[in-house]
């Protein structure tokens, strides 16, 4: 909980990405992107990986699927906003999909580790809102 609670309280005063006030104990943190549903989000993984996402899910399977493999048409120059290589998760056995990056690390880390894990977290949500915000509003219902 202490972890996620520094990690809004710095994507809201210095980043202005949030108002989310209260961290939850639990081992992910979801954070609206203002079209009805995608949201960023981050968590601790299996295999001892944190991830940062952009969570696609209408409520609609069929319609994730069509969002999700229209963006993926536009990988390449996705990948060059990002400046990283994102993994493009479809999630067959699931509604939803995923369009995600990974690092290792789990919440049973030291401090300074933790710390690290959080900066980097930030850095990749607030470069998600950034690849993705204009892409994601021609999807608004």
């Amino acid at each position: 909980m202490a972890y996620f609670q520094n990690l809004i309280d710095e994507l809201r005063v210095k980043h202005k990405f949030t108002n989310a006030r209260v961290g939850q104990p639990q081992n992910w943190y979801s954070f609206s992107t203002g079209v009805r549903g995608f949201v960023y989000s981050t968590s601790f993984a299996r295999g001892e990986r944190v991830r940062a996402e952009i969570y696609i899910d209408t409520g609609k399977g069929e319609r994730n699927k069509e969002i999700f493999r229209k963006l993926k048409t536009d990988e390449e120059q996705i990948h060059k906003e990002f400046g990283d290589k994102l993994e493009w998760e479809e999630l067959p056995d699931k509604r939803a999909n995923r369009i995600a990056i990974y690092r290792q690390g789990n919440i049973d880390e030291d401090s300074k580790t933790l710390t690290e894990i959080r900066d980097w977290a930030i850095e990749k949500l607030l470069k998600f809102k950034t690849v993705f915000e204009g892409r994601i509003k021609t999807f608004k219902d």
